[in-house]
């Protein structure tokens, strides 16, 4: 079961900058392509800030 603390939220924002970022900067041709990777990138990131922030209480 997925327990959130508030504070570990703000986490999600920078990673998810992060995503959009180094998804969003690949060149492609056309806008719809690359707003396309924006968004899988910034799932991407919210993804791995959920993985981490899990997976930080079990290594401890």
């Amino acid at each position: 079961m997925i327990k959130l603390i508030m504070d570990n939220l703000l986490f999600f924002v920078p990673m998810a900058v992060a995503g959009l970022i180094l998804c969003g900067e690949v060149p492609v041709a056309s806008t719809w392509t690359r707003r396309t990777l924006r968004g899988i990138g910034v799932l991407c990131g919210a993804l791995l800030a959920l993985i981490i922030l899990e997976a930080i209480p079990a290594l401890l």
